[in-house]
C-alpha cells in the first residue's frame, strides 16, 4: 500500500506525540519518586530531592515543548519536500493535463 505524504506526516506526529507523552510520563514519575531518596544531599541549602523534583521538572517540560517544536519543524518541512517533489513528478507526467476524473 502506498501511502500519500500527508498519511505520513501523520503517522509521524502520532509517533513524535506518543514519544514525547511517554517522557513526559517518565519524568512526571520518576523525579518524584526518587525524591526522598535525593533529599539526604544539599544543593544550594535545599534537598536534592526538591531540586530534582520541583525545579528539574520544569526545566524537563520545557525542553519537550522544545523538542516538540524542533520535530513538528523537521516534519513539516519534509512534508512539504514531499509534496513539492510530488506535484513536479505530476507535473512531468504524461497525463499532467487530465483531470482525475477523467482518467481510466
Amino acid at each position: 500500500m502506498h501511502r500519500t505524504a500527508q498519511e505520513r506526516l501523520w503517522v509521524r506526529t502520532r509517533r513524535l506525540t506518543v514519544a514525547l507523552l511517554l517522557l513526559w510520563l517518565l519524568i512526571s514519575v520518576v523525579g518524584p519518586w526518587f525524591a526522598r531518596d535525593l533529599n539526604s544531599l544539599q544543593v544550594f541549602g535545599f534537598p536534592a530531592g526538591y531540586w530534582v523534583a520541583a525545579q528539574g521538572a520544569l526545566l524537563a517540560f520545557l525542553a519537550i515543548v522544545g523538542l516538540c517544536v524542533w520535530g513538528m519543524e523537521r516534519l513539516e518541512a519534509r512534508y512539504q519536500a514531499e509534496r513539492a517533489a510530488q506535484a513536479a513528478a505530476e507535473a512531468t507526467s504524461p497525463a499532467a493535463g487530465v483531470a482525475p476524473s477523467e482518467l481510466p
